[in-house]
């Protein structure tokens, strides 16, 4: 009897419309915490570039694109990489 309570409620619009939120919420939440480990890794192995590392995270809107550069960088060797993958995803070419 709770579970078709409970399913009912689900199908309601103001249930959707808090779930959304709940989302968007928690994606943006996600977006801040991968800006802030792509910036401390930078900081920590390429301190050179954090002023075009902060620029570049803060242009990216989309998780997916974050979280690609975050693992490309953390995966680079040498600061001419890191460069090239921030200039890239400055000009939308990455």
């Amino acid at each position: 009897m709770y579970t078709n309570n409970y399913d009912l409620l689900r199908n309601t619009w103001i249930y959707q419309e808090i779930k959304q939120q709940v989302q968007a919420e928690e994606q943006q939440r996600s977006i801040v915490e991968h800006r802030q480990a792509l910036l401390a890794i930078v900081q920590a192995r390429f301190p050179r570039l954090i002023s075009l590392a902060a620029e570049v995270s803060f242009c990216l809107t989309d998780l997916d694109s974050l979280r690609d550069l975050l693992i490309k960088i953390g995966a680079a060797r040498r600061e001419k990489e890191v460069r090239q993958y921030l200039i890239e995803r400055e000009k939308g070419q990455l």
